[in-house]
């Protein structure tokens, strides 16, 4: 059979025609059609499995929802029952084969779809205004959608809506799915926008940056807690935060780090004072990097090895049984209930203490969403009617449901860790394992979550859930101690910023980033040390001397702020010239020195304010 993908249908005069066409051709070959029990009509699509997601949210159900707009406000979610199509079933079809051309282009993760769809909506709220279908579209129908998510949205939403808006206008013309072409530009300009991706060098960002930098407190909180005796999921957690404070790695890449994760290599150097070659020992850890290349390695400073040590050991120690499960269960065999011996028909009320479940009607509906096989029979026991299952259906349920969670958390996790099995990785564990009421389902496999690591270093304070600092009673002067997973990466990366010896290139590479100037975000060194440590490296280079260099200050004078705002003010009316502003008024008159100022005189330099 050939699986190879059809060519795109033709593109014609008709509109409605076109729309009809492509609905046809994205039926057979959207990546979403690859779900079992997937329909194009569906509002929404499950995308588990086809769109990319974070290690953290592995374990998560995703989908795209093609459903209106719930004026319910932002940030305000529908549940699955109460969503409903889009007013337009031209535009959601529309819709739906610009997601589907999209995945195909390039896989991407469901927020930046669902974005997508968010553009729709406003563009189905404008065309519903209007009573018109899809082909009858204007400029007009996007500047009305705009306008809407303008007043909605915050300014650096409102940027990327506006973004969208110009993609669905490019895709609709591109298709020729409306009969008038339509010629949208986004109003907003990225000048003028201020998004989360911006490094803003301003006091207010500066300081909010420096924020994230731990406190020596919360260090040494953090010490103490290392070298104290903990035990179950408290000393899994604080292993994962010792492997994020020697390492500076990002959290969901710490959760997809393998069983042999730390590997030791040895290097020849030459040594320049004795003239031979010695052999050094790097320990280094290997992952794949979040963002950017396949995997990475990054050398570990020895003062920070035993740390890495330690906090490997532990959670290959306490998450043992869980790869010990996965390998069993795809060698082919595990059995979820050894206490269960007896091979015939089990009562629902003899049988659910024995397991150790919750309760008797617990269990029977946790069997009936099984599928189990259930049948009403007289227990002999109590001479009541009750719901009655076979030991094996149930043991092969919960082994092929074992298997199933395995596939699907291995689908997502392959492109994401360097492991080459699930039962490699060191994070894998299983749902509801480290939860503090509800019981443990040892055939659904998951990753480690960001909740449950920033329940244990944050704590949720408007829940009543305590951090570790907190139940351990560790405070400073009376305040509670608080962290996130980000932190260390602030701190690391001061503390290379500090040496002298590291680039700003082998800064960026060893914390995975794809472009340098990402350092400045998780720089928290004092600017103005810097600027003078700088101001006398140039020195240095220069040869200038001490006395020399107190001349050039006495010479060039600095200003301050408000001096140089107060000079740019006047920016219209004055001369820029090669060695400062003239400081002459042109809106008076001529100034007199012109030829000076234009050939930027050396004679004349007390004319100029310096810059």
């Amino acid at each position: 059979m050939n699986t190879s993908l059809q060519l795109l249908p033709s593109i014609g005069v008709d509109s409605d025609s076109n729309l009809a066409q492509l609905v046809h051709f994205y039926k057979k070959n959207t990546p979403f059609a690859k779900i079992e029990s997937w329909e194009w009509d569906d509002i929404s699509w499950d995308a588990k499995g086809i769109c990319k997601t974070q290690a953290r949210k592995s374990g998560y159900n995703i989908s795209v929802n093609f459903s209106r707009d719930n004026n319910l406000g932002k940030k305000v979610k529908s549940s699955y029952n109460d969503i409903k199509p889009f007013h337009n079933l031209d535009l959601s079809d529309i819709a739906k084969c610009h997601i589907s051309a999209l995945q195909i282009e390039k896989a991407k993760d469901v927020g930046t779809l669902n974005f997508y769809i968010v553009a729709y909506r406003y563009l189905d709220n404008a065309m519903l205004k209007r009573n018109i279908t899809a082909s009858n579209l204007t400029t007009y129908d996007f500047k009305v959608a705009e306008a809407e998510a303008h007043d909605r949205l915050e300014s650096s939403t409102f940027y990327r809506i506006g973004q969208k808006l110009e993609s669905i206008a490019t895709f609709i013309n591109k298709k020729k799915l409306s009969i008038q072409k339509i010629v949208f530009k986004k109003s907003a300009k990225r000048g003028d926008t201020h998004t989360a991706s911006d490094s803003r060098i301003d006091f207010e960002s500066t300081t909010k940056r420096h924020e994230k930098l731990p406190t020596h407190e919360s260090l040494i909180a953090v010490a103490t807690l290392s070298n104290s005796n903990l035990e179950g999921d408290d000393a899994l957690f604080q292993a994962i935060v010792e492997i994020m404070f020697a390492t500076g790695l990002r959290f969901d890449e710490v959760i997809c780090l393998d069983v042999e994760c730390l590997q030791a290599r040895e290097v020849e150097e030459l040594n320049v004072f004795t003239g031979e070659i010695d052999i050094v020992c790097i320990n280094e850890i290997r992952y794949r990097a979040k963002k950017g290349a396949a995997y990475q390695t990054k050398a570990i400073a020895p003062s920070l090895l035993p740390i890495l040590q330690k906090g490997l050991t532990s959670a290959l120690e306490i998450l043992a049984p869980v790869r010990d499960t996965i390998k069993c269960v795809i060698n082919g065999k595990y059995d979820f209930f050894p206490i269960i011996t007896e091979d015939c028909e089990l009562f629902v009320t003899d049988i659910w203490e024995r397991l150790n479940w919750s309760s008797r009607s617990n269990l029977l509906s946790y069997l009936k969403k099984r599928n189990v096989n259930l049948t009403n029979k007289l227990n002999p026991n109590t001479g009541k009617n009750a719901a009655a299952f076979h030991s094996v259906d149930l043991k092969e349920k919960t082994f092929s449901l074992a298997k199933k969670s395995i596939d699907e958390l291995w689908k997502q996790m392959s492109v994401l860790s360097v492991a080459d099995c699930p039962d490699k990785l060191i994070f894998v564990t299983q749902h509801q394992r480290h939860h503090s009421d509800k019981s443990t389902e040892p055939w659904e496999f998951t990753m480690i979550t960001h909740t449950q690591i920033s329940d244990y270093i944050s704590g949720r304070p408007e829940f009543g859930i305590k951090n570790i600092f907190e139940r351990k009673h560790l405070c400073y002067q009376g305040e509670q101690i608080r962290l996130t997973s980000h932190q260390f990466r602030h701190f690391l990366g001061t503390m290379l910023e500090i040496s002298d010896s590291v680039t700003p290139i082998e800064v960026a590479r060893y914390f995975g980033r794809k472009y340098t100037p990402d350092n400045i975000a998780y720089d928290h060194t004092n600017p103005a040390k810097r600027v003078m440590d700088n101001a006398d490296i140039l020195f240095a280079a220069s040869n200038i001397t001490p006395e020399q260099a107190k001349e050039a200050s006495v010479i060039f004078t600095l200003v301050d702020r408000d001096e140089v705002l107060e000079t740019i003010e006047d920016i219209g009316t004055t001369l820029i010239t090669a060695i400062g502003l003239c400081k002459h008024d042109y809106s008076d008159s001529p100034c007199g020195k012109y030829y000076a100022c234009v050939r930027g005189s050396g004679r004349d330099r007390e004319h100029f304010v310096k810059n």
